[in-house]
């Protein structure tokens, strides 16, 4: 993937202009690679980060209810470059480079923010979305971390200390750790506890979609046992490979997105 510019195109508007070229010796289809269920072959999904203001700016919706954003097919075949845009809202003045961050790819540090000659209309848009970046801590003994907002709080565990390899069999350090969390979710508001469950990209879904399912049916499982504060319920998922939060190239990257997430409202 190429970013050809991050620039500003009056009106407050800032457009990400793209290229996603397919390497491969076969077609390839993007589908939902870039985007939601309801924005399929597009990149509604990438969004920009300002480390400046701590903020994430998402795509623009169209009030018709689409987003402001290149619409394709989604065919890319062998060698060709598919051109996309997005238009997210502009960052204050001040700001001169973005983080982009995609569900395919590594994040791209640091884009500069040029000016564009071009104009593009603002009418018929929804209220831009600026959500607050949440704050990241990590604990490096038990591979757990945490991210951390005005809202709620999310807690990441790594599956290589929770459970056996390739099991869903949680280990004897789990207990400890899911004591800890049962306890922040006693002291919490929330009425309900969202956990998801992720994989490395090792292996195909057909294993790692359920394997990240039970793994995050065990740590319910648990948590329910652990949680005393009434009212409280559990929401499930497993993702398989999705929504990873490191490289999967390299082994480092590889143990973090293997993981179970525990999000609550505080």
């Amino acid at each position: 993937m190429d970013v050809y510019a991050l620039e500003t195109v009056g009106n407050g508007l800032l457009r990400l202009r793209l290229g996603l070229t397919n390497n491969s010796g076969e077609n390839f289809l993007l589908y939902s690679g870039l985007s939601d269920q309801e924005n399929l072959h597009t990149a509604s999904q990438i969004t920009l980060l300002d480390a400046v203001n701590q903020t994430r700016h998402l795509s623009y919706e169209q009030t018709s209810g689409s987003c402001f954003c290149a619409s394709t097919d989604g065919n890319v075949a062998t060698g060709e470059t598919l051109d996309l845009w997005v238009v997210y809202p502009e960052p204050p003045s001040d700001v001169e480079t973005m983080t982009i961050t995609t569900p395919m790819t590594p994040p791209i540090m640091d884009v500069p923010i040029t000016q564009s000659s071009e104009t593009v209309e603002n009418s018929g848009l929804e209220e831009p979305e600026i959500i607050p970046l949440t704050m990241i801590s990590d604990n490096i003994e038990d591979q757990t971390g945490r991210t951390e907002n005005n809202d709620e709080v999310s807690i990441i565990l790594a599956s290589d200390v929770l459970f056996e390899t390739n099991s869903a069999n949680l280990g004897p350090d789990s207990q400890e750790i899911l004591a800890q969390v049962a306890t922040e979710i006693d002291d919490a508001s929330a009425g309900v506890v969202n956990i998801d469950g992720y994989a490395d990209n090792t292996g195909n879904d057909s294993v790692n979609l359920p394997l990240s399912s039970e793994r995050a049916e065990a740590v319910e499982g648990t948590l329910q046992e652990l949680v005393s504060r009434e009212g409280v319920t559990f929401e499930v998922e497993g993702h398989g490979s999705a929504d990873p939060i490191a490289d999967n190239e390299t082994e480092e990257g590889r143990e973090r997105n293997r993981r179970v997430t525990v999000t609550f409202a505080k």
